[in-house]
């Protein structure tokens, strides 16, 4: 086996370690998407809000009864309004004893499918936490059979995560052995390392009121010269 194809195996084994990985967070991600479909039951009550919506209703059919009593009364004339109110009447309170039904029969409903939802989201999440000691399991061995198929660099995150960097100075021909490409990519993560710890470390500018204490206000000294000026001028 020559280098190129030694590395581009490490490189397929790393892969599918990540992977693993990938699996790993991704049933996390899904049970935290999950969590979010669980309600308490009080809240479903109170986004309901079964109070407002019996009260918005009970006005609906206190205008529909008005609308029925000027209709029978229109009809019938004032003669007959005792059958005109008795109409109107019957349907403000028919209507209003259904609307209340009704909305509590909802709430009920709302409330019954919510404490379904939150059991069937459990059980899902259940589920996936099984799941992930599996995962966290499968990936954990897998990174241990790694360390005896890749011998020529440590088994560090950094590094895996950039051995198609790696792999690159054995196809560009930078380096002739695995081991002296790690070794290249080594050099390269110092100089990184470095470089931060210099930028780091550079002198920040001075903001404009640190110039101004440390070198005081130049238009200041301005001013005065200018009253120097003058003196001198008037003085000859």
């Amino acid at each position: 086996m020559n280098e190129l194809d030694r590395i581009s195996q490490a490189e397929t084994y790393i892969n599918r370690y990540f992977e693993f990985e990938d699996a790993v967070t991704i049933n996390e991600d899904n049970k935290e998407y999950l969590k979010t479909y669980i309600k308490d039951v009080s809240k479903v009550v109170t986004d309901f809000d079964v109070k407002k919506k019996i009260t918005m209703s009970i006005g609906l059919c206190a205008l529909i009864g008005i609308v029925v009593f000027v209709l029978f009364l229109l009809i019938l004339g004032s003669d007959l309004m005792i059958v005109s109110i008795i109409a109107g009447a019957a349907v403000f309170v028919l209507g209003t004893a259904f609307v209340i039904a009704l909305n509590r029969y909802r709430l009920t409903a709302a409330k019954e499918h919510q404490i379904e939802v939150n059991e069937g989201i459990k059980e899902q999440i259940d589920i996936l936490d099984s799941r992930k000691s599996q995962l966290e399991r499968q990936r954990d061995d897998y990174f241990k059979a790694l360390g005896k198929k890749i011998d020529f660099m440590e088994l560090d995150i950094d590094y895996m995560k950039n051995i198609g960097k790696i792999k690159e100075y054995i196809v560009n021909g930078s380096a002739e052995t695995c081991e002296d490409a790690v070794d290249m990519f080594e050099q390269s993560l110092l100089m990184e390392q470095m470089t931060s710890i210099i930028s780091k470390s550079e002198v920040k500018p001075l903001t404009h009121e640190e110039n101004l204490e440390r070198f005081g206000d130049p238009l200041k000294v301005i001013k005065e010269n200018k009253k120097k000026r003058r003196k001198e001028k008037k003085g000859k």
